[in-house]
């Protein structure tokens, strides 16, 4: 029988349970909503696109679901620079593909530089590294934005593999995303145990093919 829990922190995670760790990454490495806000606000500067910060958040919004409903399933369905050359086209502009891309590199670099990596998470992390655990995050997105992610977090050398939506053509909690980290760690699938913050995309989609899933959410930071 797959177990599945819910931790208060990553420290009570027993790892040693395990000959692998699959791992989410948006909301489980790092906090995910303070930086999507800083990209926008830095994208909106760029380029405003003759709007209100409140109505280019509001179109971005639109071209995002627009975007994600068209390409459902693929990690392109996340492309913030398919949503910014949609929201660009909606508003008649010319060129909209190119002022897309000043708004794509406007908001992930303002979104990585307000990355700040999880400290618990990153000593899970250590943890798997000292017990020669290997490591896959298992993430949906596409595989160039994620592994910059892992770049700034700085914790490429704690992570083994990678799996991306747009390298499996799926997105969690389909089979596929977990079923690949399993033949990169090459391990079977109830030696395995996937961390995540989202109970049916990481943890039930990872216990459908029989790996042991932790739910954990990231605290609160209090300012």
């Amino acid at each position: 029988m797959v177990d599945i829990r819910r931790y208060e922190g990553f420290a009570e995670i027993p790892i040693e349970r395990y000959d692998g760790l699959l791992i989410d990454l948006d909301d489980t490495l790092y906090r995910y909503e303070p930086c999507h806000r800083t990209g926008i606000d830095a994208a909106f500067s760029a380029r405003d696109l003759g709007l209100d910060a409140s109505s280019f958040a509001r179109r971005y919004r639109e071209a995002r679901d627009a975007v994600t409903a068209r390409l459902e399933g693929q990690g392109a369905c996340r492309s913030r620079l398919f949503a910014f050359q949609a929201m660009a086209e909606t508003l008649g502009l010319d060129h909209g593909y190119d002022i897309a891309l000043e708004l794509d590199h406007a908001y992930w670099n303002a979104f990585l530089g307000a990355m700040s990596v999880d400290v618990e998470a990153r000593d899970l992390l250590i943890r798997c590294q000292r017990h020669d655990l290997p490591v896959a995050v298992v993430t949906d997105m596409t595989a160039e934005v994620q592994i910059r992610k892992l770049r700034q977090l700085g914790l490429i050398n704690l992570v083994d593999y990678i799996v991306t939506s747009e390298e499996t053509g799926r997105e969690k909690p389909h089979p596929s995303m977990f079923e690949a980290a399993l033949r990169k760690l090459n391990i079977r699938a109830g030696r395995a145990v996937m961390v995540g913050d989202h109970l049916i995309k990481d943890i039930e989609g990872a216990a459908s093919i029989g790996i042991s899933g932790a739910l954990v959410v990231l605290k609160e930071v209090v300012a």
